[in-house]
């Protein structure tokens, strides 16, 4: 018998677990006071900073700075095409 693994994306593994992380807390901000599984302070870690600092990281998307581009984005391919014509159309005149 053989078995075949499928591989796991981790972002998406981390988007279950922040999802799930959510569902906790609003279980446990849904239970009478004294009731709870919970520290109160274990409550805020998760609202204030874990779920916050995951999905951060999970939504980022990079700058032109970050990509390296600086102030100006790339060029498309076609304004990459236009300007080898123009260039082409200027050594030929």
């Amino acid at each position: 018998m053989t078995t075949t693994s499928r591989r796991i994306n981790e972002y998406t593994a981390l988007a279950g677990i922040v999802k799930d992380l959510k569902a906790i807390v609003a279980r446990e901000s849904k239970r009478p006071q004294g009731c709870e599984d919970l520290t109160p302070s274990m409550l805020a870690l998760l609202e204030e900073e874990i779920i916050p600092q995951l999905e951060n990281e999970l939504n980022w998307e990079p700058s032109d700075a970050d990509l390296g581009y600086g102030s100006e984005p790339p060029l498309t391919a076609d304004e990459r095409h236009t300007a080898a014509w123009q260039q082409h159309q200027a050594m030929h005149n």
